[in-house]
C-alpha cells in the first residue's frame, strides 16, 4: 500500500510539473508587447512595422505596440531593448546595418548585438532605389551620373543617418563609380525623403513602401534599384550601373533580448511563422510595395554570422584610414 501511495504522489508531482509548464506557456504573453523601432516616423521600417503589428496580435493573443525611439543611428533604441527585461514583452525591430555593420563603425561598451540579441524572425528584405523629383533635371541615372562627374562634390544627397540603409549604398556608389557627392544627414528615411520633396537636395534613396504613392502620383522618379536584375521596366539595376549585386539590401529583423526564455522565443517565432499564411497580411504588404520573404530566427542567425564577416571587410574598405 505504501508503494502505491508513493507512486501516486510521484505521478501527481509529475503531472503538476507538466501542468505548471503548460500554464506558463499559455500565460505568455501576459500583457501587450512593446516593439521598439529605432527609426523616425515615416521610414520603411516604421511602415512595415505598422502592417505586421496589425496582424500579429491574432497569433499572440495580445497587441504589439510600436514605440519609435530614433537617435544615434539606432543605438538609442537598441540600447533600450538590450536593457529591457528579457521576458519577451519588449522586442526590437532592426536591420542588418544596425545589427552587424555598426559593430565595426560605431563601437560601444554598452552592448554587443551578437551577445545581447537573438533573432525572432526576418520579416522581409528591402531593395533600395535611387530617387529624384520628377520636376527636376534628371530623367535617368545616366543623366545624374553625368552631372555628378561634371560637378564633383556639388550635387547633394539626403540620407537617414550614418552607416545605415541610405548612407552605405551611397558610399558604395561613390567608391565604385568614382563619384563625389555631398551627403546631408537627416533623422530617418521619412525626413530624408521630405528634404528631396522640398527641393533641398538633388537626389535621395528610398524603399518601395516610402515612395509608392509619390511615384504613382508622378512626384518621384526612380533612377535605379538594388539587385542583379531589373525589377522595374526601364529602370536599371545596381549591377547594370556598376555596383556589386548585394549593394542596397536591407534585412528587416525582429530581435529579442538574448536571455529570453526559450519557450517564449518559440511562441514568438511560431506566431510570426503562422502570420505568413494570412492572406490579408500578404495583400497589404504587396500594396505597400514590399515582399514577404520571411525567415525563421534560427535560419536568419546563419545569415547573420556571414554578415558579420562581410561587414567587417566593408567597413575596412570604406572607412577613411
Amino acid at each position: 500500500m505504501t508503494s502505491v501511495r508513493r507512486m501516486t504522489k510521484r505521478c501527481s508531482f509529475v503531472m503538476l510539473l507538466f501542468s505548471t509548464h503548460a500554464v506558463s506557456l499559455a500565460q505568455y504573453p501576459e500583457k501587450p508587447i512593446t516593439l521598439i523601432v529605432p527609426y523616425a516616423a515615416g521610414g520603411s521600417n516604421d511602415l512595415n512595422a505598422r502592417v505586421f503589428t496589425s496582424f500579429i496580435d491574432d497569433y499572440l493573443g495580445q497587441p504589439m505596440l510600436i514605440k519609435l525611439v530614433p537617435g544615434q543611428a539606432g543605438q538609442k533604441g537598441t540600447l533600450e531593448a538590450v536593457r529591457s527585461a528579457p521576458d519577451g514583452h519588449t522586442l526590437l525591430f532592426t536591420d542588418n546595418y544596425r545589427d552587424q555593420l555598426h559593430r565595426y563603425t560605431f563601437r560601444n561598451q554598452a552592448y554587443d548585438t551578437n551577445q545581447d540579441l537573438v533573432p525572432v524572425a526576418r520579416v522581409n528584405y528591402g531593395e533600395i532605389g535611387i530617387i529624384a523629383r520628377t520636376d527636376g533635371p534628371y530623367e535617368t541615372w545616366a543623366q545624374f551620373e553625368a552631372d555628378a562627374r561634371a560637378r564633383p562634390g556639388e550635387l547633394t544627397m539626403s540620407h537617414s543617418g550614418l552607416w545605415v540603409a541610405l548612407f552605405v549604398p551611397a558610399l558604395q556608389i561613390m567608391k565604385n563609380l568614382g563619384l563625389q557627392m555631398r551627403m546631408v544627414p537627416y533623422r530617418g528615411g521619412g525626413p530624408a525623403k521630405a528634404a528631396l520633396m522640398a527641393g533641398d537636395v538633388h537626389m535621395s534613396m528610398a524603399f518601395p513602401a516610402t515612395v509608392a504613392a509619390d511615384v504613382e502620383a508622378g512626384r518621384v522618379r526612380i533612377l535605379a534599384t538594388a539587385g542583379p536584375e531589373r525589377i522595374l521596366e526601364g529602370v536599371p539595376s545596381f549591377a547594370e550601373i556598376g555596383l556589386p549585386p548585394t549593394t542596397g539590401f536591407m534585412h528587416r529583423v525582429v530581435m529579442a533580448p538574448a536571455a529570453i526564455p526559450q519557450d517564449r522565443l518559440a511562441i514568438l517565432r511560431q506566431a510570426f511563422a503562422q502570420m505568413q499564411q494570412e492572406g490579408a497580411y500578404q495583400q497589404l504588404m504587396a500594396r505597400l510595395g514590399e515582399n514577404t520573404e520571411y525567415l525563421d530566427g534560427t535560419d536568419y542567425q546563419a545569415i547573420r554570422i556571414r554578415q558579420s564577416d562581410d561587414y567587417r571587410e566593408l567597413a575596412e574598405s570604406l572607412l577613411v584610414q
